[in-house]
């Protein structure tokens, strides 16, 4: 029963993650539409209740040019039309001229965001694009309102300089994360495999022991070996080596997805890969070990027209009370894959 919750919450962690993106998307509309109803609610029926075309302006750009939330056509217009009621304006020809150009103005954004432009180019394209809708925006309020001409000028430089400003603050921010997103990849990710390296396993196995120990649950590691690696890069060049490499790492990591979502394949060497069983014990794991093993071996690996035979030699072991750290339990499951390797190679020792 332990092993169905917990595979339970491995599914439902990864349909999670992979909602994630129609998550943001929904809470984004909700967000947007709750927030232009509350403002607007608090002007309706004054004579400024103009005032905050521009706030809707700025939210319509954040969310299509910003945040690129896939909202669905009927989903924003569904909004237009609740601000719409609400404001008393659904029966008004103009709030529908309104309502095209915010729409339009949307996917524009969209549009141009995914175009990709760099540096001043797409600055140039952002601007271009927000004071063109802007500018329609604020004619049909000025229409509606009857205001001074002047205030539509003051108005529409009012949103172009609200706009740059923003443009430069979250374009600004966006780089942070990226640089930050990027120094995490590279810092616990292996370039070539793209899997997890050393420094990730050493953090993530020193937290998965503690967790044991205090829990009382089982945790088994699994070291192996591509055997007669050297000679692949001897006899093929180190292209070869690479390929056999990366081809090992996708072939594995994508079998374990469909073993346990929650197990993670670690490159912890040249051509040495670590998979931590967290909650699982040695006899659960052995099946899955042997998997592993038989998938490697019955793989296809074919470069620069040459065949190759791989196989993994491989060292497992389950965390013992009388381990004091994980040391003691890597140095075992060490021991057990070199005991492979002194004995035929292509083959799993437990202990």
């Amino acid at each position: 029963p332990l092993r169905i919750l917990h595979n339970d919450f491995n599914y439902l962690a990864v349909y999670l993650t992979r909602s994630r993106a129609k998550v943001r998307a929904n809470v984004g509309v909700i967000y947007m539409i709750l927030m232009m109803v509350a403002v607007q609610i608090s002007v309706h029926g004054t004579a400024n209740s103009w005032v905050f075309s521009n706030f809707l302006i700025f939210a319509i750009v954040f969310v299509s040019y910003f945040l690129m939330l896939e909202v669905r056509f009927w989903q924003l217009l569904l909004g237009v039309l609740i601000f719409m009621i609400v404001n008393g304006t659904i029966f008004l020809p103009l709030s529908w001229a309104y309502a095209a150009t915010y729409l339009g103005f949307f996917y524009t954004m969209k549009l141009i965001r995914q175009h990709r432009n760099t540096g001043w180019l797409a600055y140039i394209d952002y601007v271009l694009a927000t004071l063109l809708f802007s500018t329609v925006l604020w004619i049909v309020v000025g229409f509606r309102f009857n205001l001074p001409i002047w205030t539509l000028v003051w108005e529409v430089l009012f949103s172009y300089f609200l706009l740059t400003i923003m443009y430069i603050y979250v374009n600004s921010l966006m780089s942070g994360a990226n640089t930050l997103a990027e120094l995490t990849y590279t810092t616990n990710y292996d370039e070539l495999t793209h899997v997890k390296n050393y420094f990730a396993f050493k953090n993530e196995f020193s937290s998965a022991f503690e967790r044991a120990k205090i829990k009382g649950q089982p945790l088994t590691l699994m070291l192996f070996d591509i055997d007669h690696f050297k000679r692949v890069n001897d006899t093929y060049g180190h292209l070869t080596g690479d390929y056999v490499l990366s081809h090992v790492a996708q072939l594995i990591a994508t079998q374990l997805k469909t073993i346990d979502p929650g197990l993670v394949l670690y490159r912890t060497g040249g051509e040495e890969f670590t998979i931590l069983f967290n909650n699982y014990t040695a006899d659960q794991a052995r099946e899955h070990v042997a998997a592993i093993a038989d998938n490697v071996r019955d793989a296809e690996f074919h470069h620069n027209d040459n065949d190759i035979d791989i196989s993994i030699s491989v060292g497992v072991t389950q965390m013992q009370g009388q381990d004091e750290g994980q040391v003691d339990i890597y140095k075992r499951a060490d021991q057990n894959l070199y005991y492979s390797k002194r004995h035929g190679r292509d083959q799993v020792t437990f202990s």
